[in-house]
């Protein structure tokens, strides 16, 4: 029994236009390494598009990509397969927030830290009454 997706399923042809001659296409379904079997193929096929994909990961679509990408990917798998899955982006996301905060803590102070308004009182005012009357020269304006 296959675990995920059903091995008798066909892919879907995905064809792309040949650069070296534009009337021909490439149907990327037919190739070997949009069919693996084992373990090893597996990994292949990941080693292969993850540099693809990753090549563009600047670019601000990539971010908006990225969880429909991911959904789609993950569409034909069982509810426990993309709970694992859930399970270790949330660790990715943890070790990157981490890696993340520990990097403003070596750079900079925290954004609260610079906002941050302080008071500042000098001991010899600290201790003794206001006695200043704020209401001279006032009266003229009344």
């Amino acid at each position: 029994a296959g675990i995920g997706i059903n091995p008798n399923r066909g892919a879907k042809p995905v064809t792309v236009t040949d650069e070296s001659d534009p009337t021909q296409a490439i149907d990327l379904s037919s190739l070997s390494i949009f069919k693996p079997q084992t373990p090893l193929q597996f990994q292949k096929l990941r080693e292969t598009l993850v540099p693809l994909l990753t090549a563009n990961s600047k670019k601000p679509q990539y971010a908006l990509m990225m969880p429909e990408l991911v959904k789609q990917l993950c569409k034909e798998m069982n509810s426990d397969q993309i709970k694992k899955v859930a399970s270790t982006l949330t660790t990715l996301s943890n070790e990157k927030l981490k890696e993340e905060k520990s990097a403003d803590k070596t750079n900079k102070k925290s954004k609260a830290a610079k906002t941050k308004t302080t008071l500042n009182a000098d001991k010899g005012l600290a201790n003794r009454a206001d006695t200043m009357a704020y209401d001279d020269g006032l009266e003229e304006y009344v």
